[in-house]
């Protein structure tokens, strides 16, 4: 068995030695075709190499389609709308007020003084007047505890000369309470008196000035109390009205009252038919004993106490025996 093994090694080696002994003939023909290999031949290029995604792409990303944008519908233009021609109508200022047309406030009838012959005298009586044709019964404060015309409601008279503006007012009043005075008078039984002395001059002043009045006339407790006489506006001249005179008596039905008012405390020269704003407003308290105010009717019904626009109007007539 040792013998054929060495022989056929000793067979086998000059092939192996033949296989690895080197060929020195081959050297330049290697060379030939790896320059071949390497020239660059003209019309050849290199191929694109693959560029391989970053690794922090998924292959979603990297392979995923370019999406289409879907086809959109462009409306045809449409062409613009038919204006028609605008017609113009000029506009026509209204005519400027005149002092005739601002002579009188809208808010009920016109009140006329009567000019006097002979000044009446102020003693609460009120025989010397012919009539009471006008009336303060137009409910403008306290509604919910206002009764009705038994209540409080008021028939009066005015009249004027050269000096005072006179007033004649018969109260129906079913409970006579009055325990203030001077500046609280309204809040008890009284009569006020509201006056603009230039009525065309701020005919469309919805606020107090200086020219507007608002006077209380009071007839007293007809006891302790005296009767009394208050400006309340302007605020600038606000205080007792000592050169006024005011007397009332009491009635079966409620009280009168009489009083003179110098003209002076209106800064007014009076002269037959002059206007002014005007109210006569008479307040109603019925609790016995308390200072207080429950209601008020006015000779107008829209009467404000701060608005002069609400007021009525006072005309001063031409002389008429009383």
């Amino acid at each position: 068995m040792t013998e054929p093994r060495a022989a056929r090694r000793r067979l086998e080696r000059p092939l192996v030695e033949a296989i690895m002994r080197p060929r020195p003939w081959l050297l330049p023909l290697a060379a030939v075709l790896a320059a071949a290999v390497a020239c660059d031949l003209p019309g050849a290029a290199p191929p694109t190499p693959f560029v391989f995604p970053t690794p922090n792409e998924t292959l979603t990303a990297v392979f995923a389609p370019t999406p289409t944008a879907p086809a959109v519908d462009v409306p045809s233009p449409t062409p613009p709308p038919t204006v028609a021609a605008t017609v113009v109508t000029p506009v026509v200022a209204p005519p400027t007020a005149t002092l005739g047309s601002l002579s009188s406030r809208p808010n009920g009838s016109v009140l006329e003084a009567l000019h006097l012959a002979s000044a009446p005298t102020i003693d609460g009586d009120l025989a010397e007047w012919a009539s009471l044709p006008y009336a303060s019964d137009r409910i403008v404060y306290g509604s919910s505890r206002w009764t009705g015309a038994g209540d409080v409601t008021a028939k009066f008279a005015l009249g004027w000369d050269a000096a005072y503006l006179y007033l004649a007012v018969r109260v129906t009043d079913d409970k006579y309470v009055q325990v203030a005075s001077g500046d609280d008078i309204w809040m008890g039984d009284e009569v006020e008196v509201q006056l603009d002395a230039d009525l065309a001059g701020d005919y469309h002043t919805a606020s107090i000035s200086s020219d507007d009045h608002q006077l209380g006339l009071s007839a007293g407790n007809f006891g302790s109390l005296g009767p009394s006489a208050y400006r309340w506006y302007p605020q600038a001249l606000r205080g007792s009205l000592s050169t006024s005179t005011v007397a009332g008596r009491l009635t079966s039905g409620g009280y009168d009252l009489e009083a003179r008012i110098p003209w002076a405390v209106f800064s007014i020269n009076p002269v037959e038919g002059a206007r002014y704003g005007f109210a006569l407003s008479v307040s109603d308290n019925d609790a016995v004993g308390v200072a207080a105010q429950h209601s008020m009717v006015s000779s107008v019904s829209t009467r404000k106490l701060l608005n002069p626009t609400t007021w009525g109007t006072l005309a001063l007539g031409g002389m008429t025996p009383k």
